[in-house]
């Protein structure tokens, strides 16, 4: 069985709740509540994401034109819409789901700086690592502009932590982001590849 598991949130603010992936599905409810959890963190990171977190609000909704029960799979309702030769929603998990290779990507690099110390880092070259890796070549001059002054104004890794509330147990932080990161992983990976094996935006 490949899977992942799925963890309920407690009153702990800084709790990141995992992507799960089980028996080859993607329970929709679950990635959506996985989604707005994670959006919650970026809203906790300032107003200069804001930009990021409602575009991917605005994915969420179109997401959620779906009609889908607590047991529908997200893959599956994609399958669904491509067969009827429409792709609305599935667009949104396109482009969500290439924001989460975005937070992928920078939580990777916030972990090896947790885990070799380096607090100092110029988080700038984090994100701009993130960007470049994952939808910077989706994006026109203009919104290449507009983050590149998010990366300017973009809080650095102690404040992050403060904002977090997670100072006090870096290393705690550090073993939950770890682990979220793999479930992350995983449900954007079977996204991808889903879209590839539909021929689907390509």
């Amino acid at each position: 069985m490949d899977s992942t598991s799925t963890a309920t949130k407690n009153s702990n603010s800084q709790d990141l709740i995992p992507f799960s992936y089980v028996n080859g599905r993607i329970n929709v409810i679950e990635f959506l509540e996985a989604v707005k959890n994670l959006i919650t963190l970026v809203d906790r990171l300032g107003k200069v994401f804001a930009p990021i977190k409602y575009d991917m609000e605005g994915n969420v909704e179109k997401i959620k034109k779906y009609e889908f029960s607590e047991d529908s799979c997200l893959l599956e309702l994609m399958a669904k819409e491509h067969s009827k030769g429409e792709c609305k929603s599935a667009e949104g998990v396109l482009w969500l789901n290439r924001a989460l290779l975005f937070f992928e990507l920078l939580f990777q690099e916030i972990i090896v700086c947790l885990q070799s110390n380096n607090y100092d880092v110029n988080m700038k070259n984090v994100y701009t690592i993130a960007y470049e890796g994952s939808v910077k070549k989706y994006h026109n001059w203009v919104s290449q502009q507009l983050f590149a002054l998010i990366c300017k104004m973009s809080p650095t890794l102690p404040q992050i932590l403060k904002s977090l509330e997670v100072e006090d147990d870096i290393s705690g932080f550090e073993t939950r982001l770890t682990s979220f990161n793999k479930t992350l992983h995983i449900v954007r990976s079977k996204i991808d590849t889903f879209f590839k094996d539909q021929n689907m935006f390509v």
